[in-house]
């Protein structure tokens, strides 16, 4: 069992998390314990609050990672997209 894991780590396994709860804002506070996570909506009213213990975040990143083991790259393809749908955006790029 890992001592520690990365930030990254940790803010993409709870960052899945909230894409699938469908949260368009976030707030998160480190407590001496875990995390306390706030999602909001697009009117930024409070959709959903989590708080994770450390056992709890241990698990989470590790099913993340796991998951993304087992990611193909069929399946991750269409992320950045689905993330610049859901926020308004859209991807600029340069002709060469």
């Amino acid at each position: 069992m890992p001592a520690t894991f990365s930030y990254a780590s940790i803010l993409r396994a709870v960052g899945q998390v909230l894409d699938q709860i469908g949260a368009r804002s976030i707030a998160i506070h480190e407590e001496e314990d875990g995390l306390f996570v706030e999602g909001f909506n697009s009117d930024g009213q409070l959709q959903v609050q989590l708080r994770y213990d450390i056992a709890s975040l241990y698990d989470l990143v590790n099913k993340s990672e796991n998951q993304v083991d087992e990611a193909t790259p069929i399946e991750t393809t269409g992320v950045l997209h689905r993330f610049l749908s859901n926020h308004d955006r859209e991807l600029a790029g340069t002709l060469l």
